[in-house]
């Protein structure tokens, strides 16, 4: 039984130290086979093996076949050849401003020269860069392979700053034209990072980059794929089945192909147009070690740039609209517009469900257009992405919405109009002037958004027997709640008008029940069978709230 890796290795480590490894040296020997000079790029979430991958093409470089025994590649015919090979981490700690990247570039561009015996007399960087390869690739007669992790980084840290954002780009843009006007020097060019966009954001630097991120050929290069959890884990699955048995985490007459499936839905679900999904290796990897579903990946870290994002425009964030994505926007973005979607699928918050076309009237023509429906991938997943986003968006400082979250299923149940509108009072409170938005539409996708990161089951739009759809139903202990919301204004000028404030909400909570009522919002559960309870909520401004709970007399013969 092979080890399993608690902390971040490297390739030699795992393979010295006989650790679990899924091998993706086919991969690798597929994009070198072809082609004398490769540049090549790469996105994925954070935590799912890039670094482990540029790491083990180093090593192949390195020329030290004896690491590669019994895998793949030592199968297919590749040669070995050694090549020098500069390894770049973009992550740097202290990035403030474009000095600070050049000067963090340069030092990396002098220490190379130190290593590998070379003279550099520039003092620019793009010179520095072009005299260090130059002088490498004469001095080894070997051309030189270059790998460049987190190159996004620099860049995310600045994601809202758009002149500082811009100046930052400039100086990544003269980095990869720097690497661009000296390929006769390179080997292979291997850049890897979160986003997609960022690439394209850097202009004609990095142009000629081939974006293997969703070609279906490569869609297993990071992570475990299906098959290599069921084969990697196989001698495993025993010994977890047992431990989870024993501390009372799944039912006892759980079986190995049960627990198989239990693990897919948990961590499984990744997809970039291959043909099996991929599961979260570092989450897989502390589940078999620790022998306990948790939710691993979302609670080591998030993109720096996520939170900020999601605080500006939380809503898109929270309720994506996952149906049908154009695919070219999920690769291409200025760096001053930014979309939930695409954001939320490089950060591992979504992935594709699959390919489809997307028509669009244009000239009084139909005109078809490539694109993806996504989803969120798993359990694991799901959890975070309902709960943290919503706290990202409207309390970053975790002092409330832990107690909404509690309170709230036990108001709903008990039917407490009064504590359900203090909680949604104080959710409303919380939420800045900036996010504001006076309108019914608004605050109808707020409350929904507080309803699912409460762990509420919420269906949206639920049809009734008439035209109608009621705004939304949730289900709590076997009870179907259907709800309505409105909204009115509050003028300035009555704003503190206590008497005028409670008649307007009073109106408005009179007008959603008629609602509900009148349209038969309560249809689709009584046909089948279930306790259904109707709630009418009423905001007046920014988070005066009222709530009403009841039972139309047309339908409580079902109770």
């Amino acid at each position: 039984m092979k080890k399993l890796s608690k902390n971040d290795l490297s390739f030699r480590q795992i393979r010295q130290g006989d650790y679990l490894y899924a091998d993706k040296t086919e991969y690798i020997y597929n994009l070198l086979k072809d082609d004398p000079t490769n540049f090549c790029f790469l996105s994925r979430p954070r935590r799912f093996g890039k670094t482990l991958l540029l790491n083990t093409i180093e090593e192949l470089f390195q020329g030290d076949r004896e690491l590669f025994r019994g895998l793949k590649i030592d199968n297919c015919g590749y040669k070995f050849e050694r090549h020098p090979v500069l390894s770049f981490d973009m992550s740097y700690a202290a990035v403030y401003t474009k000095d600070d990247l050049i000067d963090n570039i340069k030092e990396d561009l002098t220490s190379f020269a130190e290593d590998f015996g070379v003279t550099i007399k520039s003092k620019l960087f793009s010179k520095m860069l072009q005299q260090l390869l130059k002088g490498i690739s004469n001095k080894h007669g070997a051309s030189v392979v270059i790998l460049v992790d987190e190159y996004d980084a620099p860049l995310a840290e600045h994601i809202l700053e758009d002149e500082t954002a811009d100046d930052i780009r400039k100086v990544l843009h003269d980095f990869y034209r720097g690497l661009k006007s000296n390929i006769r020097y390179i080997r292979l060019a291997f850049v890897t990072g979160i986003t997609r966009f960022a690439m394209t954001a850097l202009d004609s630097g990095p142009n000629n980059f081939f974006d293997i991120s969703l070609v279906p050929e490569f869609g297993g290069i990071c992570g475990f794929t299906k098959s290599e959890m069921r084969t990697l884990f196989s001698e495993r699955f025993e010994e977890t089945l047992t431990a989870l048995k024993d501390n009372g985490k799944i039912p006892p007459d759980t079986d190995i192909d049960d627990l198989k499936l239990m693990i897919e839905d948990y961590y499984d679900g990744y997809n970039w147009l291959g043909k099996e999904n991929v599961l979260n290796p570092y989450s897989l990897l502390r589940f078999f070690s620790l022998n306990e579903f948790d939710t691993y990946w979302p609670l080591s870290g998030q993109p720096s740039h996520l939170s900020a994002l999601v605080r500006q425009n939380p809503l898109a964030f929270i309720l994506p609209k996952l149906e049908a994505y154009p695919a070219i926007l999920t690769r291409k973005a200025a760096l001053s517009t930014f979309e939930a979607v695409p954001i939320l699928f490089h950060s591992g918050y979504l992935t594709i469900d699959k390919p489809v076309i997307i028509e669009e009237i244009k000239d009084d023509k139909v005109v078809k257009k490539s694109g993806y429906s996504f989803k969120i991938p798993n359990t694991e997943v799901r959890q975070d992405f309902e709960f943290n986003l919503f706290l990202y968006a409207f309390d970053p400082k975790g002092l409330f919405f832990g107690q909404f979250s509690i309170e709230l299923p036990k108001a709903l149940l008990k039917k407490d109009s009064k504590k359900t509108a203090v909680l949604l009072h104080n959710l409303l409170s919380a939420i800045s002037s900036e996010q504001h938005d006076p309108n019914e539409k608004h605050y109808h996708a707020v409350i929904q958004a507080a309803f699912i990161a409460a762990g509420l089951e919420v269906l949206c739009q639920t049809p009734s027997s008439s035209d109608g759809k009621s705004d939304m139903s949730l289900f709590l202990k076997e009870i179907r709640f259907v709800v309505e919301v409105k909204y009115c204004k509050a003028d300035k000028i009555d704003a503190d008008d206590k008497v005028k404030a409670d008649k307007e909400l009073e109106a408005a909570l009179d007008s959603a029940a008629d609602q509900i009522t009148a349209k038969d919002y309560v249809a689709p559960f009584r046909v089948a069978g279930k306790k259904t309870v109707a709630v009418a909520i009423a905001v007046r401004g920014r988070n005066e709230v009222a709530v009403r709970f009841f039972e139309p007399s047309d339908f409580t013969d079902i109770y």
